[in-house]
């Protein structure tokens, strides 16, 4: 990106400040405005909409809140396989504005479910999710390709984590404190950050361009055309094989976890409250934090990349031992949900952040990391779209009533084998094409 970049006075000034100021505040606007598009996005699954149907279908009637969440993920799906192009060749004076225009179309959507009548308000959900996809990629591509990429990066990933309970908290407290209706309490909660979003997005404009220090220790992050991108698939097919799938096992996990962690929790018997959300999740963030703190001292790219595999593994293990201890008796729902959650992100924000980035430093190779998150991205939702489709249709056509809990537990069990496995061949495959 080195022949599209720009720099700003504070930018400038930025380069010129000990490094320290330079990572707090980049850490500061990208936790700020990821967690920020979290509020356009999740808070319409913090209610259950109880009683409502979405739609009848050759004599069956489907419940609301599934179908909503799967227009909205349709609409996420679809905008991971378009940022796969638009997230990859963007430049970085442009990431910035494609992100404000992006989150604020998702905003004009919410408007639109809050006002259009039931049922035909999920066509909203869909448009909602639709530029959605591509922020984390956009956004990313402005951390990424320096020496302290990782903690910026984390920086994202860990308000995945605080933001998605949070702005449920929000959206619940606007019903229950402000006595804002279902259809409508989206919107607001989206209304309520955008002067957090407006803030983070104009601290990342100022974010300087990669160093010439930074482009040689993790080589240069160019934008990424169409035939260089089917070029970089073909040389590392398998590893990139690998990549996507072990990334669209714990995707799935993920968004099944957190879209429907209401209805879970009353599937385990507990009484849910606004707390709760934030309350788990901001455990669980902590937690994560601590245990990512080993790559503050790996310096070498070969050893991330092979610490990160560790960790994922270690994540997906842990993940899985909260299911069967939840099986057992050993666990309450809020338990099993903060262990799940932290073995989870134990093994996602590795993926997502540390190494991506480890990888295409140590194999020396002009790419972007946001357009392998991307691509991961894309097939991850695509997973997690047909098991919500595939509920839906068992339980409405073939009478089978299937729990979201008994989808997260075999959800659980799946990652628990798979991950691990996808982790060892990543390692083989890529063993001897890592350079130091």
């Amino acid at each position: 990106m080195q022949n599209q970049t720009r720099t700003t006075q504070v930018g400038k000034w930025l380069n010129q400040q000990p490094k320290l100021v330079f990572v707090l505040y980049t850490m500061l606007a990208a936790f700020a405005a990821y967690a920020s598009m979290y509020a356009f996005r999740k808070p319409f699954t913090a209610t259950g909409y109880e009683g409502l149907s979405a739609f009848t279908l050759f004599g069956v009637t489907f419940g609301y809140k599934s179908i909503a969440v799967i227009s909205q993920l349709l609409g996420y799906m679809s905008s991971k396989f378009i940022g796969i192009k638009v997230a990859s060749e963007a430049t970085m004076k442009k990431r910035v504005p494609l992100v404000l225009g992006l989150i604020l179309f998702a905003e004009l959507m919410l408007l639109g479910f809050a006002l259009c009548p039931r049922p035909y308000n999920l066509i909203f959900l869909f448009l909602n999710g639709l530029p959605l996809g591509m922020v984390w990629s956009l956004i990313f591509g402005i951390l990424e390709g320096r020496r302290v990429t990782e903690f910026l990066g984390l920086a994202m990933s860990i308000s995945i984590i605080f933001s998605s309970g949070i702005v449920k908290a929000v959206g619940r407290w606007t019903m229950d404190g402000l006595g804002v209706a279902e259809f409508w309490m989206p919107v607001t909660t989206g209304a309520i950050f955008i002067p957090l979003l407006l803030l983070a997005l104009t601290m990342l404009y100022h974010v300087p361009p990669p160093t010439p220090e930074d482009r040689k220790n993790r080589t240069l992050r160019e934008p990424m055309n169409h035939q260089e991108r089917r070029k970089f698939v073909r040389t590392y097919l398998l590893g990139v094989v690998c990549l996507v799938f072990g990334y669209l096992c714990l995707m799935t996990y993920r968004d099944i976890r957190d879209s429907f962690m209401n209805d879970i929790l009353k599937e385990l018997g507990h009484t849910v409250t606004a707390s709760d959300f934030a309350g788990v999740e901001i455990k669980v963030g902590l937690l994560v934090i601590v245990s990512l703190l080993i790559f503050t001292k790996v310096k070498s790219h070969r050893s991330a990349v092979f610490a990160s595999l560790s960790l994922i593994s270690i994540g997906a293990l842990t993940l899985g031992s909260a299911t069967l201890l939840l099986q057992q008796g050993m666990l309450s729902p809020l338990g099993f949900y903060l262990m799940n959650g932290v073995g989870l992100y134990m093994a996602f924000v590795p993926y997502q952040v540390i190494l991506v980035e480890r990888l295409l430093a140590s194999l020396h190779t002009v790419a972007t990391a946001s357009f392998l998150i991307a691509l991961a991205d894309s097939y991850g939702y695509l997973s997690t779209v047909s098991i919500y489709l595939l509920r839906d249709i068992l339980t409405k056509y073939l009478a089978v009533n299937i729990q979201w809990l008994t989808i997260l537990n075999y959800a659980s069990l799946t990652v628990m084998i798979f991950a691990p496995l996808a982790a060892l061949t990543i390692a083989l495959y890529f063993n001897p094409k890592l350079k130091a």
